[in-house]
């Protein structure tokens, strides 16, 4: 069964039968909608294409295997249409930044970095990138973002270490900026790049998209040397296979 955004869905959810519009997919087996409601009452929206009613702050995830099929009316499928589905987004759109708004007090900085770091993430979207560019091994500067509590975070350089088939999806190893020479076995402190340590514990994946450009050192685009990238393997194995 195929899963649209603006069809109606019936879903048993805990036991429960409801109707839910769906308004997007997380992943192919996720999905994001609104319970849909057949009578009026306090903070409901109508929605004329349908009929029914919708509450704009009760936005909530799905799993596939809780969607049971379409909602029929007289024959034919519901389906918002495509004003009226505007006009949802709009009103979601509102009813989120407000409840950002009222998350975060002007006081709080911490809060008002991962404010900023919302926006910047759109921004993302607009980077030009080229893909073909893009190497294994070479080192650029990618965006961590500000992320949550003591993740690791903001522009700093990092190893491309691997791609995806179409290179859209990059395994990362973030970078520091001074050498640490901690001697702690899930870093390493780079040779051919001597202020560095490769912070092991904090490879992640990201698109392609958080990557800005390429880092140079003494004039010259930056790339692991053979022993550096020999040295990190050896580091891979012994943090993620306990391998001594």
């Amino acid at each position: 069964m195929k899963i649209f955004s603006q069809n109606i869905y019936e879903v048993i959810e805990n036991n429960v039968k409801k109707h839910i519009l769906i308004i997007y997919n997380m992943s192919p087996n996720h999905y994001v909608g609104l319970t849909i409601h057949n009578k009026n009452s306090n903070n409901l929206i109508h929605i004329n294409s349908i009929n029914k009613f919708v509450n704009i702050n009760d936005l909530q995830e799905y799993n596939r295997n809780d969607i049971k099929g379409l909602v029929y009316v007289k024959g034919k499928f519901l389906k918002v249409n495509n004003e009226d589905f505007s006009y949802i987004l709009k009103l979601l759109k509102d009813s989120l930044i407000k409840k950002l708004s009222n998350e975060i007090n002007y006081n709080d900085i911490e809060k008002i970095k991962y404010l900023k770091w919302c926006y910047d993430k759109l921004l993302l979207n607009n980077n030009d990138i080229k893909i073909s560019n893009l190497n294994s091994n070479s080192i650029c500067w990618v965006d961590f973002g500000q992320n949550v509590g003591s993740e690791i975070r903001k522009l700093r350089p990092a190893i491309l270490w691997r791609s995806s088939s179409d290179k859209k999806m990059w395994t990362v190893i973030p970078l520091s900026s001074k050498c640490y020479n901690d001697k702690y076995y899930f870093h390493y402190d780079l040779e051919n790049l001597p202020h560095s340590t490769a912070k092991i514990e904090a490879m992640a994946n990201f698109s392609y998209k958080r990557i800005r450009e390429p880092f140079f050192y003494n004039r010259q685009i930056a790339h692991l040397s053979k022993n550096d990238y020999d040295k990190i393997l050896i580091t891979l194995k012994k943090y993620y296979l306990f391998d001594n």
